[in-house]
């Protein structure tokens, strides 16, 4: 790499996200650290995320369709120079020093990935105060090693995704992230969460739209965990102590009886995703 080379690339994947890209680019270039390029992956938008982002001083690549996610990010990686490739999503803007505590945190050759938490912002809701109360994009309040990172606030050193080979494109909208966090974990790579890396989400639900993203985050979870053959009964196991514990926690410390419904709902559709999912790889694998 050259000496004129940036340190880092911010890298946004985008599908139709003209609602939020502008204030996310601007979150960006409004970073205490400067060494970095911004790199947008149009993936086949159909809205005005385009000609939005034409408006900044960052780089556009435009695929002529949609690929999904994964392939966006691979696209991303593909263009980029920076020894650290950071991805923020285009519904979430930066804290002001978010890139700052993410290079921060490679303190040691092993660390191969460095990641923060996601803030909700918009509360709208029913659906919204159930998403901030119970899927929250964060892994707690210290700094800590885990097995991935949350694809809102994420990012990697680049030649440790090279090296396992980039993002698993069968992942199209959901799941990348914890399949990619798995694979450098079984390469002998940590990933670090370091809560103070922020990124402030923008997202905002109704009851409908919250359990397809609770339906797709779940049988895409289970997909990864079997994939990297992560024992992924656990996560039924969670699912089932989760639909015990969060109606209490409603009941009891918000006092709030129409989350507690919402959360033994939401629970039981989590559950059945993931029993869907069970059975599609079965089939997939009796196929074979």
């Amino acid at each position: 790499m050259n000496s004129n080379s940036p340190k880092v690339s911010v890298l946004f994947p985008v599908y139709n996200g003209a609602a939020h890209i502008e204030e996310s680019i601007q979150s960006i270039l409004a970073q205490s650290f400067k060494d970095f390029e911004c790199i947008i992956i149009d993936d086949g938008s159909t809205d005005e995320s385009a000609a939005v982002v034409r408006r900044y001083p960052v780089r556009l690549v435009q695929h002529k369709q949609n690929k999904g996610l994964a392939t966006a990010r691979n696209t991303a990686i593909a263009q980029a120079q920076g020894d650290i490739v950071a991805f923020i999503d285009v519904d979430a803007f930066a804290d002001r020093n978010c890139l700052e505590v993410l290079l921060n945190g490679y303190s040691a050759p092993q660390i191969g990935g460095v990641g923060g938490q996601g803030i909700e912002v918009n509360v709208r809701s029913l659906a919204d105060r159930w998403r901030k109360a119970h899927a929250s994009q964060s892994h707690g309040r210290a700094p800590k090693d885990v097995p991935f990172l949350y694809g809102l606030c994420m990012s990697f050193r680049r030649k440790a995704l090279h090296q396992i080979g980039g993002f698993d494109v069968a992942f199209r909208t959901n799941g990348e992230d914890m399949d990619i966090g798995l694979r450098l974990n079984a390469a002998g790579f940590r990933l670090r969460y370091l809560p103070d890396a922020k990124v402030y989400h923008q997202r905002t639900d109704d009851l409908d739209s919250l359990q397809r993203t609770m339906e797709a985050w779940y049988s895409a979870a289970y997909r990864a965990l079997c994939v990297n053959q992560s024992h992924p009964w656990r996560i039924f196991a969670g699912t089932v102590r989760r639909i015990c514990t969060d109606p209490l926690h409603d009941l009891i410390a918000e006092r709030d009886l129409e989350l507690a419904h919402l959360s033994w709902r939401i629970g039981w559709i989590k559950l059945l995703a993931l029993w869907r999912m069970a059975r599609e790889i079965r089939s997939e694998e009796n196929v074979s």
